[in-house]
């Protein structure tokens, strides 16, 4: 990445057809499935693909929350790093679940909604026509790229079949170079240790208390073996919130492949 003066000059990261275009760029080079999916608030949703469908793929999503940006452009910017590793990486990423909320800065979609509570809403069409995409393919790894306002620091959710403790902490230790991790023994009510917040699976009650189903959660009770979200304190200079969420895809992706 280009020094924190050159990018500031340069980023447009509430700016969706420039996000596509960057998208379209690299699906065309690495030889990925672009597929518009969907349509909300008047915008194209978009999924890129690649790899055998028929293999555990790896799933990266951003944007769910509009004004969560530093996300939605650490995924970009690491797919334009990722060019030979796309060629043969079986993957499902979504680039941007709300267009109308990063365009607007906006946590909701135009209705006011948050989408990242209605996972469990099939008759909400932008999540039935995300489902549809979703559930054509199995998940070793999901990740769920996030900002946070309130945070003082980096850190992830887990949840997990397999390697449970062994993928949140290493992607807290490859970040937090750039940025400091969460302190703390809590999170919101969850226990943290180290940056990294394991979620009991009383989902039910953890669902009742933030009013909705996250995408999080819903990958993890589909089947997805390694479920995490990514946390960037949203108060820190985009440039480091952009670079600790591209080094963090990086690292969970590594992970994902070996698993």
């Amino acid at each position: 990445m280009t020094g924190e003066r050159d990018f500031m000059m340069r980023q447009r990261s509430h700016d969706y057809g420039f996000l596509l275009d960057r998208w379209r760029a690299v699906g065309e080079k690495a030889g990925l499935e672009w597929e518009e999916y969907g349509e909300l608030d008047g915008y194209p949703l978009v999924c890129l693909s690649g790899g055998d469908a028929g293999e555990e793929s790896i799933y990266l999503s951003a944007g769910i929350h509009g004004d969560e940006s530093g996300a939605v452009e650490g995924l970009i910017r690491w797919g334009e790093g990722s060019i030979d590793l796309l060629k043969g990486l079986a993957v499902v990423i979504m680039p941007c679940l709300n267009p109308w909320g990063l365009t607007n800065n906006s946590r909701h979609d135009k209705r006011g909604r948050d989408l990242n509570r209605l996972f469990d809403h099939p008759r909400v069409q932008p999540i039935a026509a995300w489902r549809r995409v979703y559930e054509r393919r199995r998940y070793s790894l999901g990740l769920c790229l996030h900002e946070d306002y309130d945070a003082p620091g980096i850190y992830v959710y887990e949840l997990a079949k397999t390697l449970e403790g062994q993928v949140g902490g290493r992607i807290i230790e490859v970040c937090e170079g750039i940025l400091p991790r969460h302190p703390g023994s809590d999170l919101y009510g969850v226990p943290l240790s180290d940056g990294v917040a394991y979620r009991p699976e009383e989902f039910e009650e953890v669902i009742r208390e933030i009013d909705g189903m996250p995408e999080a959660i819903f990958l993890y009770l589909k089947g997805t073996q390694v479920s995490l979200t990514f946390e960037t304190p949203s108060e820190y200079s985009l440039y480091d919130r952009v670079r600790a969420q591209e080094r963090a895809i990086g690292e969970a992706v590594a992970i994902g492949q070996r698993s």
